[in-house]
């Protein structure tokens, strides 16, 4: 028998297996803390790369389906003026070309064409196409319609709203002129299109005569303009 306050042979080896058990948990209790460490990690870089997923999804959208038509006014270097029957009917022959940045279908109903000069500024409206700056056979001016990412080219022959005297053009070199768009616009969103929906494009230009023969001109020979003498501005209209 083992005397009174003496350890017993089992309690002297439940010491070291205690401390071999508090061992075991600690480290136990280490690891799971640590996997929950990456697990939360792992789950915040799940949520992250989802988001960002979801954002280049929106982005791509938007900009493939759901954006709105942004047309811009771009105009050829070389233009034409001319005389009509009477010797105040001024108009000029443009090539246009109608650039469409926007996803979806826009169209091009009008085309303002001013022009100004000492003060002086006449309005003129796109009346005709041409096939190009010589061609002589007119047709009504249409639509251009532009889908989404595209883009549409048209000469266009810019007669005077209403006649005026005295003629802009002369001999005396240079003058402004600027082109703006009525458009339609597709606004299948409703509210949100309306909200959304940018001013009509403008395009200035500063125009050079590069010859003009008044006596050409009255008999039936077009003059030729240059539009790029200077830095062609596009901007939205205030």
């Amino acid at each position: 028998m083992t005397a009174p306050g003496q350890p017993t042979e089992e309690g002297k080896g439940a010491t070291p297996r205690r401390r071999v058990l508090a061992a075991i948990s600690v480290a136990a209790i280490s690891v799971v803390s640590r996997l929950r460490r990456y697990s939360a990690v792992l789950k915040r870089a799940a949520l992250s790369i989802s988001l960002i997923s979801l954002a280049f999804s929106g982005v791509s959208l938007y900009e493939t389906v759901l954006k709105q038509p942004s047309l811009q006014i771009l105009a050829g270097c070389n233009w034409e003026y001319g005389r009509g029957p009477g010797s105040y009917d001024e108009f000029f022959v443009v090539p246009v070309t109608v650039t469409n940045h926007g996803a979806r279908a826009g169209a091009v109903l009008d085309i303002e064409l001013t022009a100004s000069k000492g003060g002086q500024s006449k309005p003129f409206t796109a009346r005709f196409t041409v096939e190009n700056l010589d061609d002589k056979h007119r047709q009504l001016f249409a639509p251009l319609a532009v889908s989404g990412h595209d883009s549409a080219t048209a000469s266009i022959v810019f007669t005077q709203r209403h006649l005026t005297t005295p003629p802009l053009v002369g001999e005396d070199g240079r003058f402004r002129a600027w082109l703006k768009l009525t458009t339609a616009l597709d606004t299948s969103y409703g509210v949100i299109d309306r909200m959304l929906t940018p001013l009509p494009p403008e395009a200035r230009f500063e125009i050079r005569l590069a010859e003009f023969d008044i006596a050409a001109v009255l008999n039936g020979t077009n003059a030729s303009l240059d539009a790029c003498d200077s830095t062609l501005q596009n901007k939205h209209s205030p």
